[in-house]
């Protein structure tokens, strides 16, 4: 064999890779993905279709780059280099990680790492195909150099047709595979070996959807566990919760259980100082001389008026209940000096105020709010307003359980509305259209029917909750234009909207609203009747808007009359400006202005129509221009103000 080799040069020679690596260079290592990496290619595939491949080029192609002999059972490592199944064995030993030998790539090893690698068949086929078979050595030493066969000087391979992108050969477009996950092409051989590599990686995916399988059920089982023990933590805190309430509940009727007690208490030592009181008036001139009679009468006299005055002071302390803060508010009926705004200078003032918004609160800001008159010929007067076909002023007498009907020019009583079911009159509404007086009895809760002339008609609504019914209500006005009549049920926390005949046609800040309901063993959703008042007191009504005083909770609140929806509302408890303190009453000017009386804090608020702070006056006091107590407001189309003062008994005229 050795003479053959010396007689001609050999197919294969000796020489070392690096003296090669100039013309044929090593392409850099691929990129591994977790899953699948389609191989990239190693070499330039810009070769020219009928370039040869020369013999010294298959030389290096099969010979191993570690013993620099021919290929014996080849083996490929994952950068796609190859050497010999010895050589590797040598070359791996006992390492946990490895680089190739070529390009340097770092590969982790493991128990029979060597053997599981696969083989080369592109080289083992290349070998078979120029007729060298290697020979059998032993898988400890590096095989030697093969014998060339007979008859093979030489193999010159063409380039043509479709190149293979893992070993780089040319064939024709029948013999390549195209696959349709890398998207590259192989030929016959390199497709086998892709395949298997396919394979592989397909028992790779198996194992990490098998690994997510187990970590979904691991997942899925933390996830119902904490689930659980999130519902636990919801009913032990919901428990904790309904006993936190349940023992507020319980502390409240306890409370209101003694004030209860506390008031009939009162009551009841007043009921006798009066039942007394009437048992002398009785006897008083009965069987006893003259002297006698005047100090029995003195004492008589004297006793009235401290009785009536304890009458009056006995519901001075008020108390709702805060549905936001769960707690019964007490506020003391006892007025307060608050704050409130001097007026600008008189040159600020306009010619026509209301010829714009600006001019209009300019107007407001300079005013200097000194009453021109006082009306002081009624006890306790409430709502006031003017009648619209005579200009008449119509002030709601509690005391004498009447409407005096006062000529204003001379201040003078032309006429008194009154009947038999009328108790305490509070606020008064009129229905141009119609000619009819509205008036609100808080005690009959009803509405007593008038003409204009004075006749009564009749009264509509009786005690109730149900619609057309009411319980104790006030503020009262009209809607000419629909004749609507609208009315502040104060006890029932709503407001009704009426026909003249009495047939309810709507209702605001009541709805149905389903809440879970406690039974005896489970938990059930029922409707309820639910309302966002809290003892509204007064509402004025204009082309577009619904104005409601929202008395307990200290706010007004605008809605558009069409569709019921809320536009703004504003206020809040306190003694500053924008605050209410037992607001009442309000009125609403020929520009939308809104004047709040605010009763609690002896003052008159003016806002604009966006809930936006205009001007603050009066003050706590009895002498012109201050109150006591406001029971009544009411705003001309000239803006005249008129105002009505329970305490100081009296009707200011601004």
């Amino acid at each position: 064999m050795s003479e053959k080799l010396k007689k001609k040069p050999g197919l294969f020679s000796t020489k070392r890779w690096n003296s090669q690596k100039n013309d044929h260079p090593i392409s850099a290592p691929m990129q591994s993905s977790p899953i699948l990496s389609p191989p990239v290619p190693s070499r330039s595939t810009s070769i020219d279709k009928t370039t040869k491949l020369p013999a010294n080029g298959i030389n290096d192609l099969v010979q191993c780059a570690l013993c620099l002999e021919l290929l014996n059972t080849p083996k490929m490592l994952p950068c796609q280099h190859t050497f010999c199944l010895a050589c590797l064995k040598v070359y791996v030993a006992d390492l946990a990680v490895v680089s190739c030998p070529l390009c340097h790539t770092r590969i982790q090893t493991g128990p029979n790492f060597v053997e599981s690698l696969p083989s080369n068949l592109y080289i083992d086929t290349l070998l078979h195909m120029v007729g060298i078979k290697a020979e059998k050595t032993s898988s400890s030493t590096p095989p030697t150099t093969p014998a060339i066969a007979s008859g093979y000087q030489n193999v010159d391979l063409f380039a043509a047709g479709m190149r293979c992108t893992s070993c780089k050969t040319v064939c024709d477009n029948s013999d390549t595979s195209f696959c349709e996950h890398c998207k590259l092409n192989f030929c016959f051989v390199c497709w086998s070996q892709h395949l298997e590599d396919l394979r592989i990686q397909v028992g790779s995916i198996l194992k990490q959807l098998e690994t997510a399988e187990s970590r979904l059920t691991h997942k899925i089982e933390h996830y119902k566990d904490r689930c659980e023990h999130i519902a636990e933590q919801i009913d032990l805190a919901a428990e904790e919760k309904i006993n936190a309430i349940l023992e507020a509940k319980h502390v409240l009727q306890e409370e209101l259980t003694g004030l209860q007690k506390s008031s009939d208490m009162s009551a009841l030592a007043l009921q006798s100082s009066l039942d007394e009181a009437k048992q002398v008036a009785n006897k008083a001139f009965e069987n006893t001389d003259d002297i006698n009679k005047v100090e029995t009468f003195v004492h008589l006299h004297q006793n009235t008026l401290q009785l009536l005055s304890d009458v009056s002071k006995w519901d001075a302390e008020t108390f709702i209940f805060d549905k936001e803060n769960f707690r019964i508010e007490s506020d003391v009926s006892t007025p307060c000096d608050a704050e409130s705004d001097d007026p600008l200078p008189e040159a600020g003032k306009q010619n026509n105020p209301l010829e714009s918004d600006t001019s209009l609160m300019l107007h407001y800001k300079s005013r200097n709010f000194v009453p021109h008159y006082m009306w002081r010929k009624t006890a306790r007067p409430c709502g006031v307003g003017l009648s619209p076909w005579n200009n008449n002023l119509y002030i709601c007498d509690m005391d004498s359980h009447s409407v005096i009907v006062v000529e204003r020019t001379q201040a003078k009583i032309v006429m008194r509305l009154s009947c038999e079911q009328m108790l305490c009159p509070v606020q008064i509404a009129f229905m141009k259209s119609l000619g009819e007086v509205y008036i609100t009895d808080k005690w009959k809760h009803c509405i007593h029917v008038f003409s204009k002339d004075g006749e009564y008609i009749t009264s509509i609504g009786q005690k109730g909750s149900r619609a057309g019914m009411f319980r104790s209500p006030e503020g009262i006005a009209t809607d000419n234009a629909n004749h609507h009549i609208y009315v502040v049920d104060t006890g029932n926390d709503r407001v009704q909207v009426l026909e003249p005949n009495g047939k309810c046609v709507d209702q605001y800040g009541v709805g149905v609203r389903s809440q879970p309901k406690n039974t005896s063993s489970i938990w059930e959703m029922k409707e309820t009747m639910c309302t966002e008042f809290n003892a509204p007191t007064a509402v004025a009504v204009t082309n577009d808007r619904v104005i409601v005083l929202d008395s307990g909770n200290r706010r007004v609140k605008i809605y558009n009359k069409h569709d019921k929806s809320k536009i703004v509302e504003f206020g809040s408890m306190g003694q500053r400006k924008g605050q209410f303190r037992q607001p009442e009453v309000l009125a609403v000017d020929p520009m939308g202005y809104i004047l709040v009386g605010d009763s609690g804090n002896c003052r008159v608020q003016i806002f604009k129509p966006n809930g936006q702070l205009v001007r603050v006056f009066g003050r706590l006091g009895s002498e012109p221009g201050k109150f006591s107590w406001i029971s009544g407001i009411h705003v001309t189309k000239q803006l005249d103000v008129i105002v009505s003062d329970t305490k100081n008994h009296c009707v200011n005229f601004f």
